[in-house]
């Protein structure tokens, strides 16, 4: 069973019979990745049911590119639910920045009398989205969850409800950060916080009080293959769980297995785990300022080939490992040496996932 099959199963119980969950959970953070700036503009003051969205939405989905899976089935489905159709959806934003490396979207849904979600959208097919989801490694704010922070307030400013917040992806790191940086007065509102398989944070971020005091309240779910959660460290209370599909696909939320009103629980995949190690040991082995280095000439070459979206890297898959490469050469000898390994590890990583097969001993040890 997965989320759609959840909708089927408890779409006939209302919020206030039973409590959000973390499967509603994750169908929240799956409909910020809905294409809505069309409807609701710069106007904060538009809200919609979601049956009512879902009428509006049909005829504009044509054409539009999901970097994971399409949201509409889910939110066909939840708008024919008694438990969903009636949640309202306000406080759309969507925002990219070129030459502030960001992209940044949020939604909120509010539901049984003035209970919040708050879902912060992943990343989505800019390119720029993937940049600042880099700049995690090396820096104590981007400009997203900057915006995150901003955004938490302003909509608890304007609502007086219980609020829960969450986010898939890059989004699960949003929600982290956003409710460990918000206002005191907003902090003690918060009754949940949700990453779904989102990457984690630098030390700074760990270390500092405001971070742990937002642990007890925080969970992290991480699908048993998916590595994109264990990407950079985090102390939250994590969930492995068992997912549909094998290795990165996991990533996907219309992949997590579903049991009951909970998540499939599971061990980690000892694949998973190799590719985590080798991430691990590759960035912890640069200081932060090459971290930035790297990633700068990643990007900007890359923006020298005039790759700008998730669609251009793959219809210009050889450009960009030559943009890669040429990356690479940028940097001083030292750093081209740590870089070139680091490529070696995540391939030999790859090729482990790609062909489900245990690692090589030697490659453990390398």
């Amino acid at each position: 069973m997965n989320i759609l099959d959840y909708v089927d199963f408890r779409g006939d119980i209302l919020f206030n019979e039973r409590p959000l969950n973390e499967v509603d959970n994750l169908i929240f953070s799956e409909l910020s990745y809905l294409e809505l700036a069309s409807l609701f503009g710069d106007n904060t003051d538009i809200e919609f049911t979601i049956s009512e969205l879902c009428q509006i939405y049909a005829p504009l989905r044509d054409g539009l590119d999901y970097p994971f899976s399409d949201p509409w089935p889910l939110l066909e489905k939840c708008a024919d639910s008694a438990r969903f159709g009636d949640v309202m959806v306000k406080y759309f934003v969507n925002e990219a920045s070129k030459d502030l490396h960001s992209q940044f979207a949020a939604v909120t849904f509010i539901y049984d009398d003035g209970r919040m979600y708050i879902a912060f959208r992943g990343t989505d097919g800019n390119i720029e989205g993937w940049r600042e989801g880099f700049s995690f490694s090396f820096m104590e704010e981007t400009e997203g969850q900057r915006r995150a922070v901003e955004y938490l307030n302003k909509v608890a400013s304007r609502e007086a409800g219980e609020i829960t917040v969450g986010g898939h992806s890059k989004g699960g790191n949003f929600a982290e950060y956003a409710a460990a940086y918000c206002d005191e007065s907003v902090k003690n509102r918060i009754r949940m916080i949700y990453s779904n398989d989102g990457p984690g944070f630098i030390d700074a971020i760990l270390d500092s009080e405001e971070y742990k005091a937002i642990l007890p309240r925080t969970l992290k779910i991480m699908p048993e293959a998916s590595i994109v959660g264990s990407m950079l460290s985090g102390n939250e209370t994590v969930k492995h769980i068992k997912g549909t599909e094998k290795g990165l696909i996991q990533h996907d939320p219309f992949y997590w297995s579903v049991k009951g009103t909970e998540f499939e629980p599971s061990s980690r995949k000892g694949s998973a785990e190799f590719i985590e190690k080798t991430l691990t040991t590759w960035v912890e082995g640069m200081e932060g300022e090459e971290r930035q280095q790297f990633t700068e000439a990643v990007f900007e070459t890359l923006d020298d080939s005039g790759i700008s979206s998730l669609a251009d890297l793959h219809k210009k898959s050889f450009r960009a490992l030559a943009a890669i490469h040429k990356a690479k050469k940028r940097l001083d000898p030292d750093k081209a040496k740590l870089a070139k390994e680091g490529f070696k590890r995540m391939r030999k990583a790859a090729v482990s996932t790609l062909f489900n097969k245990k690692p090589k001993q030697e490659q453990q040890n390398d």
